[in-house]
């Protein structure tokens, strides 16, 4: 059984490195926004001690595990499904443990890799704050994995080709991704979008992140040098 699990998550994990058009989207867009965005940007909004890479990094690390969770799963099961790979699957003595979990895996392989690269890149290049500790990102990942993970289950399961499932996961992705507190605090919106941001996953993975750094720091007596509650609760 581990054999063949193991062999299927190096499957998955090959093709989803030799996607170059997928692994654009998955881990150099998110590089690219987080690079472009805090180079332009000064201080985050409505503070004027924290800049803006560091407000903005626990946003990106949120939006990247969703749409690896969302994205490379739901067109990889769609488009497994309109070549019929998966009903021949079904007959193999694989176990339906083996097929599932394997992709989970070799997903969260990815987020791993993803988010390592854009922590880097904030420490390296901006100097920003380690976002909480290696093992509160792990679990963070592990979570928020498994919930929009679940969506992309869910979105291949109602979609049968690529054209249904390209508008569904693009209206959740613009709305994941300027409603979940990633670019910018949703305090202020109005109260009808404020709302529509209190439902979304995205936005309790954005504070996961935050509050990972918070308990990290109290847990070392440090005292942040800005009013983190203010910018993202």
């Amino acid at each position: 059984m581990f054999i063949s699990f193991w062999q299927l998550f190096l499957t998955n994990f090959r093709m989803l490195y030799r996607n170059w058009r997928g692994m654009f989207f998955n881990i150099f867009l998110p590089v690219f926004l987080y690079l472009a965005i805090s180079k332009i940007s000064g201080n985050a909004p409505g503070s004027n001690t924290i800049t803006y890479s560091e407000y903005l990094l626990p946003g990106i690390i949120a939006m990247t595990i969703m749409q690896t969770g969302i994205f490379s799963l739901a067109y990889w099961l769609v488009d497994l499904k309109a070549r019929g790979v998966i009903k021949r699957l079904l007959v193999t003595p694989l176990s339906n443990f083996e097929m599932v979990g394997s992709l989970i895996a070799s997903r969260l392989v990815l987020m791993a890799i993803q988010i390592g690269i854009i922590i880097f890149i904030g420490i390296w290049y901006f100097k920003t704050s380690i976002p909480g500790s290696g093992l509160a990102i792990l679990l963070l990942m592990i979570m928020g994995g498994a919930v929009f993970l679940g969506i992309g289950f869910a979105v291949s399961s109602f979609a049968k080709t690529f054209e249904e499932a390209a508008p569904i996961t693009t209206i959740l992705n613009l709305l994941f991704t300027f409603l979940g507190n990633i670019f910018f605090p949703t305090n202020n919106l109005p109260v009808v979008l404020k709302v529509i941001a209190s439902k979304l996953p995205i936005t309790y993975s954005t504070r996961l992140v935050f509050h990972s750094y918070v308990w990290f720091v109290r847990i070392l007596w440090i005292k942040p040098s800005f009013d983190l509650n203010q910018l993202f609760l």
